[in-house]
């Protein structure tokens, strides 16, 4: 007797719980990584050689990964393989410290690990929203299992400042191995079984892009607004400490961004889907300009934290442009590979921009800032060319 397929639907709750665990290592490292490298004792040319190289190997994690995952069916299983490989990793540097050389080795190898797991996760998301788009079922949300996510982040950010502080600096690195250690086993308890439609240890045949200039113009755009965070994300709790903030001071500057981007991601509905997916990326663009306009011209701490809660529409805003485009631009059988293209683009744009920000931060400080509203201005640019191309959705 054939064996049946597994039933690989799952509910919102689910998803959404996934979501929140496979983000939540973003929560700790995202503020406080770049803390705990300058606690062992790492300048800050070095500092931005390793978050310069920590993009580059979640671009080739995720040019390689979920393309795998589409052939095989397997972006489950694959899923939990990365966070076993990103924990392991993680929890090596700490071993190591502070040997720059193995720190750097080990960073780069978490993060070949972790790169590919949002794209899969997505992947799995969007699965289950065409699933139910097939079988007639209520539609799935995607904004709000996404937001999850952000949530978790957000939770991690506010009680990590104070948590973090109840430990040497040099700790830092255990306690986000341990976080990362918790989204691995959510990953293996939440994840949905993959679909058998491969065949036993068969592979899909990937659908054809129609038209493959608008996919790259989308990519890239996405991936330059992106990058155009890489200042912030390696230098900015490094700022917030020197104009004199505490670590919670510095959880809540991190935790305005995202709390606005949760309600940016819970309120998307309102914003349309494909339709407006264009109109999404450039107000990404252009909110990311003003964004880095005002944290290179103050220090000011309420305008700051205004400059924090544009992250709704820096970031939030941009990738849900990419994702509702690229829902429209390729078929069903890429849909790992197409969030794969999108977090390698964000990951390569955003290594080039780090390695640049080590030697800008060191000349121009908060200046700085300025050159990042140059490399969001490209992003704008590849937006507006991909809004205005008469056969974007065919």
């Amino acid at each position: 007797m054939r064996e049946a397929a597994p039933n690989t639907g799952a509910s919102a709750s689910r998803l959404a719980a996934l979501n929140l665990l496979v983000f939540a290592p973003i929560g700790v490292q995202l503020p406080f990584l770049p803390l705990w490298y300058a606690s062992i004792g790492f300048a800050a040319e070095s500092i931005a050689l390793i978050q310069g190289a920590t993009p580059i190997a979640r671009f080739l994690a995720n040019f390689l990964v979920p393309p795998l995952a589409d052939r095989k069916g397997a972006a489950a299983r694959l899923l939990a393989l990365c966070g076993v490989a990103m924990t392991v990793a993680s929890l090596a540097a700490g071993l190591v410290q502070p040997a720059y050389t193995q720190v750097f080795l080990c960073i780069v190898a978490s993060a070949f690990g972790q790169g590919p797991m949002i794209a899969l996760t997505d992947a799995i998301v969007l699965r289950e929203a065409r699933r139910r788009v097939v079988a007639g079922e209520r539609l799935l949300d995607y904004g709000l299992v996404r937001g999850a996510g952000s949530v978790s982040v957000l939770a991690l950010m506010m009680a990590g400042g104070w948590f973090v502080g109840l430990f040497p600096r040099d700790t830092m690195i255990f306690i986000i191995s341990g976080v990362m250690a918790l989204a691995t086993a959510g990953v293996f308890a939440l994840a949905p079984k993959d679909s058998r439609a491969a065949g036993a240890g068969g592979a899909i045949k990937l659908e054809r892009i129609a038209r493959p200039r608008v996919v790259v113009l989308v990519v890239f755009a996405a991936g330059l607004i992106q990058a155009s965070h890489a200042v912030v994300y390696t230098f900015g709790s490094i700022a917030f400490r020197a104009q004199g903030h505490s670590d919670l001071m510095i959880g809540l500057l991190w935790a305005v961004g995202v709390a606005t981007e949760i309600a940016f991601f819970l309120a998307s509905n309102r914003f349309g889907g494909a339709s407006r997916a264009y109109g999404l990326l450039i107000a990404g663009a252009l909110f990311a300009i003003l964004r880095w306009l005002v944290m290179a011209s103050t220090t000011s701490t309420a305008l700051v934290f205004l400059a924090q809660a544009l992250h709704a529409f820096s970031f939030a805003a941009t990738h849900l442009g990419s994702i509702f485009a690229l829902t429209r631009l390729v078929g069903e059988t890429r849909r790992a590979q197409a969030q794969g293209w999108i977090s390698g683009a964000n990951a390569l744009t955003t290594a080039l921009v780090s390695v640049l920000s080590g030697p800008l931060w060191k000349t121009y400080g908060l200046h700085a800032y300025f050159f990042m509203c140059g490399v969001a201005a490209l992003g704008l640019a590849l937006a507006l060319l991909a809004a205005l191309d008469p056969r974007k959705d065919d």
